[in-house]
């Protein structure tokens, strides 16, 4: 296994703790329906894209999404 540089190890600390903070948030429901999320979990999703200027560690810009809302937020359909 290779290790991580110091700026990544960063970046992945701040990750876990906006995880933390948004599954606080939303008491483990998916935030767009409000149900608990199937086999896939809850994932975590940016409102706006960092290609479009949204930053990935803003609990504003960010939101817990069981696996039917994610799909169905990024236009794919489920099976």
């Amino acid at each position: 296994m290779h290790p991580i540089s110091s700026k990544m190890a960063v970046q992945k600390r701040k990750e876990r703790a906006l995880i933390r903070v948004l599954l606080e948030r939303c008491h483990g429901l998916c935030e767009d329906c409000g149900k608990l999320p199937d086999w896939r979990g809850l994932s975590k999703h940016e409102k706006v894209f960092r290609s479009r200027g949204g930053d990935p560690l803003d609990p504003d810009n960010t939101e817990m999404l069981c696996g039917k809302c994610h799909a169905r937020k990024h236009g794919l359909r489920e099976l």
